[in-house]
């Protein structure tokens, strides 16, 4: 072999090793880069698992807490371990030992206060003569602010006789033994307000079960009307449960809901049916600018009774009293004009639709949405 030969053949071997370690290094790169698409496949698709399973989690917890407060099934709640309810009334009976009866030279009517309104809706210095001259004691009068303090007077028998909102009623009847009589009407029937859920008049929203995905606007956490009951009547009636099926904000005012929802702020709310009537009357909204998707029964605005311990003889006087009082210095009924006067009651029948409200969302839940509210 020529040292020419020699010599070309010997200067291309370093090429072909260099082919063949650069073809090696190519593949080891797609064997690398391979792997690394399918890890992330395998990741997104872990994350995607743990995702559901997250969600049903959620799901679960939110369908046992729904479950808990009672909002698709109630939880009946029940009087106090010191009261009897031998009728099935859902009221106290009257002590056994004649001992325990109340008959006091003096009783305190505690009575609701409406801030919201020029003229009362009783005329209470009235009804005080009224008491007053159908018992023969002296009627002491002061403010009924449903506080602890409040109710642990009445379950005390330091406030005898209660004129309170009807939305407290329950809570006051089972942990107090509050006996209701009679609630604040017309011939007509009771006078209060009921949920209006509204959603602006060219809203696709035709159902309560179409407020999926959308945001209720509530007034505020203490509102039986404005709050509480449209939750309960969204689980109950819909199966849409709070924080899964939608979301809620507060508007702290009926007068800003009606406008939001008007100006295409809100996409639906939980109103008070009396508010959005004055409003109408007043002239600052039209009737064709909200369409009411669903209305409740009435909720009585004011319920008058005395505690389940007072003398006999001494609460058929106060009953009497109270259910022939005029009320002539009394505010009228908005809507109607008429006077109001007490009307007689069954709390078992007349309230049930107030107890499933109370047995079904506990106040107690509001702190944390009152929190959430402030937060926004």
């Amino acid at each position: 072999m020529s040292d020419a030969f020699r010599s070309a053949s010997d200067s291309s071997l370093p090429a072909a090793a260099d082919g063949g370690s650069g073809r090696a290094v190519h593949g080891v790169v797609r064997i690398i880069a391979y792997l690394a698409v399918v890890g992330a496949i395998g990741l997104l698709a872990l994350n995607f698992y743990r995702a559901a399973q997250d969600r049903a989690v959620m799901r679960e917890s939110a369908d046992h807490l729904t479950e808990q407060r009672g909002l698709i099934q109630p939880v009946q709640k029940h009087m106090a371990p010191e009261y009897s309810d031998r009728a099935g009334r859902l009221l106290a009976d009257p002590p056994d030992d004649p001992q325990a009866l109340l008959d006091p030279n003096e009783l305190v009517l505690a009575h609701y206060v409406d801030a919201d309104v020029d003229k009362q809706l009783v005329d209470w210095d009235a009804l005080q003569t009224v008491l007053a001259e159908a018992t023969g004691k002296k009627i002491l009068l002061q403010p009924y602010l449903n506080s602890a303090d409040n109710v642990a007077a009445v379950k005390a028998g330091s406030i005898q006789i209660v004129a309170l909102h009807a939305a407290d009623t329950p809570y006051v009847v089972n942990n107090a033994g509050f006996i209701p009589i009679a609630v604040l009407g017309t011939k007509t029937g009771a006078n209060g307000n009921r949920l209006d859920i509204a959603v602006a008049a060219d809203s696709k929203i035709r159902a309560l079960a179409d407020i999926r995905g959308h945001k209720l606007t509530c007034t505020e956490p203490n509102s039986m009307t404005g709050y509480r009951a449209a939750i309960i009547v969204l689980a109950q009636q819909a199966g849409l449960r709070l924080d899964v099926d939608y979301s809620i904000n507060f508007s702290l005012g009926q007068k800003r809901s009606v406008h939001g929802l008007i100006d295409g702020d809100f996409a639906v709310a939980a109103l008070s049916d009396d508010k959005v009537q004055s409003m109408l009357n007043n002239g600052s909204i039209r009737a064709s600018d909200y369409r009411v998707i669903y209305r409740s029964e009435v909720i009585p605005r004011l319920t008058i009774g005395y505690v389940y311990n007072l003398e006999p003889a001494l609460a058929a006087k106060v009953t009497d009293a109270a259910l022939n009082f005029k009320n002539e210095g009394g505010g009228a009924e908005e809507s109607s004009g008429e006077p109001m006067h007490f009307l007689p009651i069954d709390y078992k029948r007349d309230f049930e639709f107030v107890r499933t409200v109370d047995d079904s969302f506990d106040p107690r839940f509001s702190k944390a949405a009152k929190a959430k509210s402030e937060r926004e």
